[in-house]
């Protein structure tokens, strides 16, 4: 997304202004420290924290074997780091984002709230990203649904929660048809942590660039973490790819993955306002 999009998308938000976030994080007392939910300081990477403060995300890209740079020091995250380090790839994007808002009433309300908005993968159908090739605003899911099975693909509805405990874990499969990439089919893992919550989607299907295959199944992994903290909401989004050796593809992937990453956080924005309305 180009700057000028960037600043009005951060603008429309009801979101508390970003000034007031990064003196939020400059000048963070420590008695937030000591508050139910973590502070900020203490959980933003140190290679992040500037861009946090002054626009409210943060990106990386490496090839290979490159170690990730934005992981949240939360204890979460340390499941995503052991898999990155023993993965194939060719291309790891990494996003971190701030989503500003005061320290919720009842967190365990807001967990809940943030659960059930990521496992609604129907309401992804429709979103945009920015297309760097392009110039332009670009559907990303033209279709997004939960489907029975990956060779059935009966289409299902999103599935409400349930009361009681969140589940630890859990796996639903999705149907998903991307502008770029065409039809494919995706596994869905989300998992309940202490503190945060993990979401992995994984490609069962063969995944092609036009007409060039560039994703053999399962080469493709896309990890969210969500970390509610006293000030916000750390968004978290890691992308790792092991592609084709096409020319061009690594930087069209290093691109893409960018401004995907992006693109969920809106949706996730968009998500989480409504449903505070």
């Amino acid at each position: 997304m180009n700057a000028n999009m960037h600043g009005r998308f951060f603008a429309a938000t009801k979101r508390r202004p970003l000034c007031l976030l990064a003196l939020a994080l400059l000048t963070l007392p420590l008695r937030a420290l000591a508050a139910p939910l973590p502070g900020l300081v203490g959980l933003i990477p140190e290679a992040a924290t500037a861009e946090l403060a002054l626009e409210g995300r943060a990106v990386r890209s490496g090839f290979g074997t490159a170690a990730p740079a934005l992981l949240p020091r939360h204890p979460a995250a340390e499941t995503i780091r052991a898999a990155l380090a023993t993965e194939p790839r060719t291309v790891l994007v990494e996003a971190i984002f701030l989503y500003g808002r005061p320290a919720p009433t009842d967190g365990a309300a807001e967990f809940r709230t943030l659960y059930g908005l990521l496992r609604a993968v129907s309401s992804l159908e429709g979103i945009e990203y920015w297309s760097e090739s392009r110039k332009t605003m670009r559907t990303f899911y033209a279709e997004s649904y939960r489907i029975d099975g990956p060779e059935t693909r009966r289409r299902l509805p999103d599935e409400a929660l349930g009361p009681g405990p969140l589940p630890s874990e859990e796996a639903i499969f999705v149907f998903q048809r991307d502008l770029s990439f065409g039809a494919n089919v995706y596994r869905y893992a989300f998992r309940a942590l202490p503190g945060a919550i993990a979401l992995e989607s994984s490609n069962l299907t063969r995944m092609s660039y036009g007409l060039v295959p560039v994703l053999g199944p399962d080469k493709l992994r896309v990890r969210l973490l969500v970390i509610p903290a006293a000030e916000g909401i750390l968004f978290y989004v890691a992308s790792a790819a092991d592609a084709a050796s096409v020319p061009g593809l690594k930087a069209k992937l290093e691109s893409s993955f960018a401004n995907r990453a992006e693109a969920l956080f809106r949706w996730f924005s968009r998500s989480l306002s409504s449903a505070a309305r």
